[in-house]
Parts: structure tokens; sequence; C-alpha cells
């Protein structure tokens, strides 16, 4: 009984510290996607994905050259 709190426990640091470290490496929020890491555990990162890729787009449209011709 003990051992799956523990098991939980590590699985929600876990994921706290590698959704931390995905988002210092894709130049997001690095305490938010931690923070949401530890509270939510394995479910925030479905969540960090689809903002990754909201992130993505509004960069590439940024960039985007749009030429007159």
């Amino acid at each position: 009984m003990q051992i799956d709190w523990l098991l939980m426990a590590l699985v929600w640091v876990a994921s706290g510290l590698l959704i931390g470290n995905s988002a210092f490496y894709q130049g997001l929020a690095v305490k938010r996607w931690a923070c949401a890491g530890f509270i939510l555990g394995p479910a925030a990162y479905p969540l960090f994905n689809a903002h990754k890729r909201i992130a993505q787009g509004k960069l590439d449209a940024s960039q985007a050259v749009v030429s007159k011709f």
C-alpha cells in the first residue's frame, strides 16, 4: 500500500522534472510547466505539446515573409 503512494509520487516528480526540462529546451516558461507537471503529473504532457505547437506556429507566422509581385 505504501509502495503505491511512493511510486505515484515519484511519477509526479519525474513528470515535473521532465516537462520542465522540455520547456527549457523549447524556450517556454520553465517554472509554469514544471509546476503543471508536478500538479497534473503525466496528464500535463499533452497540454505541453499543444502549447508548444501553438507557440511554434506563432513564431513561424511572425517570421513569415510576404512578398508582393
